[in-house]
């Protein structure tokens, strides 16, 4: 049987509202752009309201790794405050990750750059740190120099090309090995679209919920 369209009313299923997004904490924004007005201030106004609800300090923190210390500039309770080069610009892995998971329910991370491959260890590095995260539901609010979408570049320039052709050179390698993924970075690239992925879901509000320590 054919319904006809006078008999019928449309409905609208989309209501242009993202969900996933509704009624987050704080200012309702949880990854800001380096380039707006006043962000360093913002960052510090967020820290400030999660820090009131801690039973703590505002100070630093020295976390023990494996006979290491990881020193962290900015805490108070379960709340970190850090910027890119404190936890990817030094030479951290997993292991400090996984530290800094298990002590903290919220990280605030300034000063993400938009990353080329001449930045692939920062890059591998700001990977692992959100794989860890992620895993321990750790919420982030963090700072960038670019959106999401466009963090990672993976076009190479001039002066990485000239890199890679000199070391193919210096290993001995022929052209045709220019699309090994150690050159072209693919394994970064398809390990930071994950990372994109796991970014935008930890700014769900349910992701957020989730990450809430205070009741266990």
């Amino acid at each position: 049987m054919i319904l006809q369209m006078e008999y019928c009313h449309t409905v609208q299923l989309d209501s242009g509202i993202d969900y996933r997004k509704r009624a987050l904490p704080a200012a309702g924004k949880l990854y800001y752009l380096t380039s707006e007005a006043d962000v360093e201030a913002v960052m510090d106004k967020l820290f400030d309201e999660l820090a009131q609800k801690q039973n703590d300090l505002t100070r630093p923190r020295i976390l023990k790794v494996q006979g290491r210390e990881l020193w962290l500039n900015k805490a108070c309770g379960t709340i970190a405050d850090c910027t890119f080069e404190e936890l990817c610009e030094r030479p951290l892995g997993a292991s400090d990750y996984l530290e800094l998971s298990k002590n903290f329910d919220t990280v605030i991370l300034r000063n993400i750059p938009q990353f080329t491959l001449s930045k692939r260890s920062q890059a591998r590095r700001f990977i692992t740190l959100i794989d860890t995260l992620y895993d321990f539901k750790v919420r982030l609010i963090c700072s960038a120099s670019a959106p999401l979408s466009s963090l990672f570049l993976h076009q190479p320039h001039d002066s990485e090309l000239e890199q890679n052709r000199i070391m193919m050179d210096d290993l001995g390698l022929s052209q045709d090995s220019a699309g090994l993924s150690m050159f072209t970075g693919e394994e970064e690239i398809f390990a930071f679209q994950r990372t994109i992925s796991r970014l935008t879901e930890m700014q769900t509000e349910q992701y957020w919920n989730e990450g809430d320590r205070s009741a266990l």
